[in-house]
């Protein structure tokens, strides 16, 4: 039995089912059939496949068929991974009950994601990896955008369609996430799907894409491997003065935010309210600690220094590893705290309607309370100004 096991087995209040296929990599080491249904029960003592494939692994006890789960479950309540379907849950709770047992079924956040926020060095290489990759391929969309974006005649799908073909080049198995391109008016919606609409000079240009590599092609090519993510906002030739002051500030807000998981300070904007703790509660000197919604409020509050926090309408950011988007949450509210080996997006943005947007984002983790970049492509707005 390997150690993530024994570390999920002696963290479990009742037994659980796991479903999630990275979930069930992360436990065995294989790959599974996204097509395929395969579960694991796992208990403080024991560990049964549901499924095909899963008969295999020698430290399950049992292989057998869903519907006689019942019999293996020695208690009275059983947690259910956030993602089973409205019928898989149904028809659970009616083969247990069909056998003869009560228990009672009830969703939860899997243990197993939690476990997953904290970062090996292996996987921490395997992501900086994809994200040098990432680092290359925008190397050559801005030569690319330089040669022939000023002519008026490359597209949004164009540009989105070179950046999964040199992807590709370099040895990426599968895109991250389908590649956005986002210009001009388009550039105010935050995951707009690239057009035939061509790049023009004076609009902003988001850019926001990452890759997996080291991947089976049962899943897409995101597992065994390790996700990438990552946005600039360029310009062609020139920067009109509301979008210049927005990126500046855009950019403002990424600094800072980072700035203050480091060395987190009181936020004038909520004291007095009873919300915010100064220091942040679990927060340990050197260690990271901080609470990820405060994180979030910080970039707030330094858009609201130009008026721009209402064009601020999505999450600071998310943890990234096998899934694009796991723990932690850098959104509203997030009681997630920022540990060491934690890998997340900082990602400030700010999308005006009728004018265009800004995002920057970089995928981080923290080491020694200290937050870390995989690649370094600069933020500054004279770096992308493609002329």
């Amino acid at each position: 039995m390997n150690t993530r096991l024994r570390t999920l087995q002696s963290s479990l209040a009742r037994p659980i089912l796991i479903k999630k296929k990275e979930n069930l990599f992360y436990l065995t080491g294989r790959s599974f059939d996204y097509r395929a249904e395969e579960y694991l029960l796992v208990t403080k003592k024991d560990v049964v496949g549901f499924g095909s494939g899963l008969e295999q692994i020698d430290w399950v006890k049992k292989s057998d068929r869903l519907k006689n789960i019942g019999q293996y479950i020695k208690s009275k309540k059983l947690d259910i991974e956030w993602g089973f379907t409205f019928g898989e849950a149904k028809y659970l709770r009616y083969k247990i009950k069909d056998s003869g047992f009560k228990i009672k079924i009830q969703p939860a956040r899997s243990p197993v994601d939690v476990m997953r926020q904290f970062k090996t060095q292996k996987e921490l290489v395997l992501i900086r990896t994809n994200m040098r990759m990432v680092e290359k391929v925008f190397e050559k969309v801005k030569r690319k955008l330089r040669k022939e974006g000023a002519k008026g005649r490359f597209t949004e799908r164009a540009l989105a369609e070179f950046i999964k073909k040199e992807g590709f080049a370099l040895g990426a198995e599968d895109v991250a996430f389908p590649p956005i391109v986002a210009s001009g008016v388009n550039a105010a919606i935050p995951h707009h799907v690239p057009s035939s609409k061509k790049l023009k000079p004076g609009e902003s240009i988001i850019i926001d894409f990452g890759f997996s590599a080291k991947g089976g092609s049962a899943f897409g090519g995101k597992l065994p491997g390790y996700c990438s993510d990552f946005t600039r906002t360029v310009f062609l030739k020139r920067v009109p003065s509301r979008l210049e002051k927005a990126y500046i500030q855009v950019e403002k807000a990424y600094l800072e935010s980072i700035r203050f998981i480091e060395y987190p300070s009181p936020n004038p904007s909520r004291q007095g309210r009873g919300i915010r703790r100064f220091p942040p509660r679990g927060w340990r000197e050197g260690k990271g600690g901080v609470i990820a919604g405060d994180v979030y409020q910080k970039a707030v509050d330094v858009l609201a220094e130009a008026k721009l926090d209402k064009y601020f309408i999505h999450s600071l950011g998310h943890g990234t590893g096998l899934e694009i988007h796991e723990l932690p949450n850098l959104s509203p509210g997030s009681k997630d705290v920022l540990k060491d080996n934690m890998v997340f997006s900082i990602e400030p943005g700010v999308y005006i309607k009728g004018l265009g947007g800004i995002r920057i984002e970089d995928l981080v983790y923290l080491e020694q309370g200290k937050v870390q970049k995989f690649i370094s492509v600069p933020t500054l707005l004279k770096n992308n100004i493609l002329i």
